[in-house]
């Protein structure tokens, strides 16, 4: 179970843990590699220079989260390891570059399809991917989306967009495992009010950036016909349950990540209460992100219709979107035998 603990403050999950749960019907012996979440101490920063930004959160919305984190670690640390590392976390660096290697030479476009059965293993263009229970993807450019789920609504719409990003944009040049980013104006195209069922949930994976929040509730929102209801933060901690990164001053990087949440107009059902953190150690693959099934779900319906854009996993019983869709089923993150 992703489910570690729980408080009024928030939760801690385990990703790995919920990620091998969902393969233990497959007939071979799956599990995620557990290096990848290997993080055992925060990353050392190499030299680089400040970020030239002024498009970033404000400090007292820094200081609200890293007090909220200083409460819920003393609930949960009983829960984390007590060893010191020193590793600077390289099994986890190692395993990442060599994922992003075998996964680059994968070339999957426009294809689509679904697993009606238990977990399998399935081989494409000459690499083995895995498909957990009861999954539908596209691997599909999302502003073709409509397109392809035509007539469907559904109860969770989770959205993870690879944000517009200069800092990533410089270093885009320098990996072959980089994504294409949109601007704000790209992703509003994605034609979400014509997805979104009369009691549905929005859920969208956001930068730190006031700029892309701002368009979020006050532009992207509105023409997908939603209205913002709250916002959680995912706070990235090492196995000993420190934050990976310190707190900064705006604009440096922080440990934390936001999720928005937008609602039908017409819902009736509760929406997520604002201000809730995650606690969870990452995978060290960029955009890996936790899955939020357990969390959302006493927002939802009995057998919810769900669906992630921008997707680059599966999960059982959603139906998932985006050129990237099989990205992290690939066989080289996994132990298989």
């Amino acid at each position: 179970m992703t489910l570690v603990c729980s408080s009024n403050l928030g939760w801690l999950i385990s990703h790995s843990d919920y990620t091998s749960t969902i393969h233990k019907n497959c007939q071979e012996f799956i599990d995620i590699k557990t290096g990848l979440f290997e993080i055992n101490a925060p990353y050392v920063k190499k030299n680089s220079k400040r970020r030239e930004c002024t498009d970033d959160i404000e400090d007292t919305e820094v200081n609200t989260v890293q007090n909220v984190y200083n409460m819920i670690f003393l609930e949960f640390k009983e829960h984390f390891k007590n060893e010191t590392f020193k590793d600077n976390n390289q099994n986890a660096v190692i395993l990442s570059k060599y994922v992003y290697e075998k996964t680059s030479q994968c070339s999957l476009e426009n294809i689509k399809g679904m697993n009606n059965g238990p977990a399998v293993l399935n081989v494409i263009n000459g690499s083995r991917f895995l498909f957990p229970e009861n999954c539908r993807f596209y691997c599909k450019d999302v502003l073709e989306i409509t397109e392809n789920l035509y007539d469907e609504k559904f109860d969770l719409i989770l959205l993870d967009p690879p944000w517009w990003n200069k800092y990533i944009r410089r270093k885009r040049k320098k990996t072959s495992h980089a994504y294409n980013m949109m601007y704000n104006s790209d992703l509003k195209e994605v034609q979400i009010e014509n997805l979104l069922g009369e009691n549905g949930l929005v859920a969208v994976w956001c930068t730190n950036s006031a700029q892309h929040i701002t368009a979020l509730k006050e532009d992207i929102f509105p023409k997908w016909g939603i209205r913002f209801t709250s916002k959680w933060y995912w706070l990235k901690v090492t196995q000993k349950g420190v934050p990976v990164c310190n707190f900064s001053n705006p604009p440096g990087k922080q440990p934390y990540e936001q999720i928005i949440f937008g609602c039908h107009p017409n819902r009736k059902l509760a929406c997520p209460s604002n201000g809730k953190m995650i606690l969870s150690v990452p995978s060290a693959l960029h955009s890996h992100k936790p899955p939020l099934t357990e969390l959302l779900k006493i927002y939802l319906p009995v057998q919810p219709k769900c669906l992630e854009i921008f997707a680059r996993y599966l999960l059982p019983n959603w139906t998932s979107y985006g050129n990237e869709v099989l990205k992290f089923q690939h066989e080289s993150l996994y132990e298989i035998g």
